[in-house]
């Protein structure tokens, strides 16, 4: 069967509710569904019953009373880990966070488009575009557009953690003269608060910095989510990564390759680029503003918390990881590495065709546009992929079921490398609504959420394909019409497929929730859950 159908999912679901006293008692239960299982690494479509535990251990550490059933009426049963994220919604001493996610998604934004949609408009460039990657390209260049800037410097930034990048951007705006307008999540981490602080002490007057709060009846669901800096309104820097240590690690493997064996498990996948373009630049710069002021106005309406000196807010529970996952591939780390060098391209003088996106104002529609006029190839690079089932998420997953069909035409070639958190259950979720699995791999360190089309048309965007980061949050992209500029990131991806995704679906790893104050045990880390979600 190609999708599990709402009869039959009826049918499963009749038998999980007959016999839920009986599973409520495996050790570890967090929940049960039905669901397509995964036997021997592979998604077996036919109905099962798919019981989540909090740590999943192999047979042979379980006694005879602690396994599941094999089989519950005419329904196979299948153990499965259960994610961090249905661990915090089976956790009733964090049902209250878990419902504020839920209830922000479903609430109505206060965040108002500019007049005229002035993003939804095609750009002609007319000089050359830097094109890199991460992790051996990425703070090797953004460093020196940072140093470069002599007037303004225009940020709107997901995640800052990384003390280097705050020197370098602290030096520079000293330096100059130069005015900072700083947009920035409000979803701190210890620290992003030192660093926000530093930033605030170091700088005073010259940085115009705000909070952009997020949440149910707020300008944005749950993530200010953009990584976009314009330098001088005459160029920008945008990316799939942060300001942090994984996306931009202190690393030049190019010009030292002695840095170079182990980087794939020293810093993400990520795709840059650097536009030098007045026109596209003050767009950006528009927005940024934009949103500045709008949190502006809400601090001066008796909305506290705005600004950069914003106390911590309430925020999701750090994570327990087994050490052997966060070197979760050693055969990444030991992989082959092919540095790819930054390059300006196009490489002869013509213009490139530009169209910027933004969420919530036109990313869906240019995306399903896009999709829809894929003539032969469609490769995406996600760090996760979710499917929804809430009501008002019916536009997402209309565009998931575009590319499901897709997925199975036979002159459609689909190639879709996902991050390693959670993987088993994501994809299998996926196939369960109609993709073909065949079209999946993993990989490790993934943070990328790029598109390449046809070979000729590239989508470089901060945009994870959830709900809320396709319709709800704040993010920025670029799609660009040129052969040679998508032929640069294709040849990337091409290489990650073949050299470092893997097929097949392994068991997600045993990560746990962390209480506040608890020691981390022997052989686990405690990580950070933006972290684990970038």
């Amino acid at each position: 069967m190609r999708f599990l159908d709402n009869a039959t999912r009826r049918d499963v679901q009749a038998v999980i509710d007959d016999n839920a006293e009986a599973l409520r008692r495996i050790p570890g239960f967090v929940g049960a569904e039905p669901g397509f299982p995964i036997v021997d690494g592979r998604i077996f479509r036919e109905p099962a019953i798919i019981v989540f535990v909090a740590h999943k251990k192999p047979p042979a550490h379980l006694m005879q009373e602690e396994r599941a059933p094999r089989q519950l009426g005419p329904f196979r049963v299948s153990v499965m880990q259960a994610s961090p994220q249905r661990q915090l919604e089976a956790r009733e001493s964090l049902q209250s966070l878990s419902d504020a996610i839920v209830t922000a998604s479903a609430s109505e934004l206060t965040y108002e488009p500019i007049e005229g949609n002035p993003i939804d408009e095609e750009y002609e460039v007319n000089s050359s575009l830097l094109c890199h990657v991460g992790p051996e390209a990425g703070w090797p260049v953004l460093k020196p557009f940072i140093e470069a800037t002599r007037q303004t410097l225009t940020t709107a930034m997901y995640d800052f953690n990384a003390d280097y990048i705050a020197k370098t951007f602290i030096d520079t705006v000293r330096a100059s003269d130069i005015k900072a307008v700083f947009t920035w999540d409000d979803g701190m981490t210890a620290p992003e608060t030192k660093i926000r602080e530093k930033l605030r002490s170091s700088l005073g007057d010259q940085l115009d910095g705000w909070i952009v709060k997020c949440g149910a009846n707020r300008r944005f669901a749950s993530a200010y989510h953009e990584k976009v800096a314009v330098r001088d309104s005459e160029a920008f820097w945008l990316s799939s990564g942060n300001w942090s240590v994984r996306s931009q690690p202190d690393i030049d493997p190019i010009a030292n390759p002695a840095q170079a064996p182990g980087m794939y498990s020293k810093g993400n996948r990520e795709w840059h680029i650097i536009v030098e373009d007045e026109a596209l630049s003050r767009l950006f710069e528009r927005y940024i503003e934009h949103d500045r002021d709008g949190s502006e106005a809400e601090s001066h309406a008796g909305e506290p918390g705005l600004v950069m000196d914003v106390v911590e807010v309430p925020r999701l529970p750090d994570l327990l990881i087994p050490l052997e996952n966060l070197v979760a591939d050693v055969e990444l780390a030991a992989s082959i590495v092919d540095l790819v060098e930054p390059r300006r391209l196009p490489s002869s003088n013509r213009p490139v065709r530009i169209r910027p996106v933004l969420t919530p104002d036109n990313y869906l529609p240019r995306i399903m546009e896009l999709l829809r006029n894929a003539k032969s190839s469609i490769y995406l690079q996600f760090s996760y992929i979710n499917f929804s089932t809430a009501a008002h998420d019916g536009p997402f997953r209309e565009m998931l079921a575009l590319l499901a069909d897709l997925s199975y035409r036979p002159k459609m070639e689909i190639r879709i490398i996902v991050g390693s958190s959670d993987a088993a259950d994501k994809i299998r979720k996926l196939v369960e609504n109609g993709f073909n699995e065949q079209c999946f791999k993993v990989q490790a360190n993934i943070h990328n959420k790029g598109i390449i089309v046809d070979g000729e048309i590239v989508l470089i965007s901060s945009t994870n394909w959830s709900s809320d980061g396709v319709l709800r949050n704040r993010d920025a992209g670029l799609i660009i019409y040129d052969p040679e500029i998508a032929g640069y990131y294709k040849s990337i991806f091409d290489d990650d497929w073949e050299d470092r995704a893997r097929s097949g679906l392994e068991d997600d790893p045993p990560v746990v929730l962390a209480e506040v104050d608890e020691p981390t045990p022997p052989g686990m880390a405690r990580i950070n859950w933006r972290d684990y979600y970038p």
